[in-house]
């Protein structure tokens, strides 16, 4: 055994001696259970622009080809239905109006067969239309930062909100703030318990959640440092990275006495579902995405898996050709033309030689560098910037040779 494991079970604040029950667990963790939701109030309207998401949050509301053109800000959601938008249209390979699903006088028929883009877009304007004529029942939880806050739950109702602020003008000011429960301090366990009460997470999320709750276990349990999800997950990123930082059970096994109380919070019936969902951390990138953009559930990744004989080359294979199947034909191999964020865009010299096309492939080269370097996993975004940057490299060298013969 590893001085690391066994300094791990020696100092182990959790066991009990083989007695164990939830109220234990959750004093092990939070010092009672009073004091996890000491912080809570009743809800009150709080400026949808001082909100910010949490990017750990297991429940991915955003197919990860849309998540690519958002930084991340409130102030910059529009950009983010501007692109969503855009690449619902392609999938779909036709136009359509947003409005008869917002204004949601009677219900608008969906195409029979919708990719996920495009449903998800849908769901959500769907949301907003319910929202504005029911108004919302259920607040969102956010933690108070103190200059700011952190979305804890909700995320969908919030950008639901955003939505309807940016499609009716007229009533900007109403859908400005949102009703929220604003707690002291933010907790994956408090988050966990909102994602389960609700519709059920699919595979990688509960793979996620499963993490999220192991790193906060540690964290807690003996200050084990882990990378930020800033410091691995680029925008554009695969985050399958950031939570695979406890993929391996044998360095960070469920702590003693916490089995029951991390099968709860995450959704799991038994412990061997548990360690199921832990091995999804080490899935391929790009079974990753596709697996959460179209909520398979773990035994539809598992049959692939068994298909591909545990070769990751023929896993993707086997995942892009499924994906495809089910209707996701849009940003999986590279992303679509960047979308158009307004009807002024800022002009950008990007002519071969600009200032502009030399920052962007020399921040290329670095990812390509730490790559090879294997302290970065490749991307379907890299590829793109790569191939681009070829075509770059071929259009200098025809200027060149233009420049020889003078």
């Amino acid at each position: 055994m590893s001085n690391r494991r066994r300094d791990r079970q020696e100092s182990n604040v959790f066991d009990s001696s083989g007695i164990v029950t939830s109220e234990m667990t959750d004093s092990a963790i939070f010092g009672g259970i009073a004091d996890v939701d000491s912080g809570r109030q009743v809800a009150k309207p709080v400026s949808i622009f001082d909100i910010f998401p949490d990017p750990l949050q297991p429940r991915r509301a955003i197919p990860s080809p849309v998540r690519a053109y958002w930084d991340g800000r409130p102030s910059t959601t529009h950009t983010l239905f501007n692109a969503w938008f855009r690449m619902a249209v392609e999938e779909r390979g036709a136009d359509f109006k947003i409005e008869p699903f917002l204004v949601g006088l009677e219900e608008v028929p969906r195409p029979e067969k919708m990719g996920p883009i495009d449903a998800a877009l849908i769901d959500l304007l769907e949301m907003a239309a319910n929202i504005r004529s029911n108004g919302l029942t259920n607040p969102i939880t956010v933690a108070n930062t103190g200059t700011s806050y952190r979305l804890e739950t909700g995320e969908r109702r919030w950008l639901a909100y955003h939505i309807l602020n940016t499609y009716f003008e007229d009533e900007q000011e109403k859908w400005s703030r949102i009703p929220a429960r604003v707690v002291d301090g933010f907790s994956v366990w408090r988050q966990a318990s909102e994602n389960n009460a609700r519709a059920n997470l699919n595979a990688i999320s509960k793979a996620r959640q499963l993490a999220i709750l192991l790193m906060d276990i540690y964290q807690r349990r003996s200050g084990e440092k882990f990378k930020s999800y800033e410091e691995i997950v680029g925008q554009g990123d695969c985050d399958r990275a950031f939570y695979a930082q406890v993929a391996d059970g044998t360095v960070y096994p469920t702590p003693q006495g916490m089995g029951e109380a991390v099968m709860t919070a995450g959704g799991f019936k038994t412990s061997s579902m548990m360690r199921e969902h832990r091995s999804l951390l080490d899935l391929p990138d790009e079974v990753w995405r596709v697996a959460d953009d179209l909520n398979w559930t773990q035994g539809r990744i598992r049959q692939l898996m068994r298909q591909s004989e545990g070769d990751d080359k023929n896993l993707i294979s086997l995942a892009l050709k499924q994906a495809s199947t089910d209707g996701y034909i849009v940003g999986i191999s590279q992303p679509p033309a960047p979308p158009v964020i307004s009807q002024e865009p800022e002009i950008v010299d990007d002519s071969p030689f600009s200032p502009y096309t030399f920052a962007r492939f020399h921040k290329v080269f670095t990812r390509v560098k730490a790559i090879g370097q294997g302290t970065r996993r490749a991307s379907d975004m890299d590829i793109w910037e790569i191939q681009k940057m070829r075509e770059w490299l071929t259009e200098v060298e025809k200027i060149a040779r233009i420049n020889m013969k003078k």
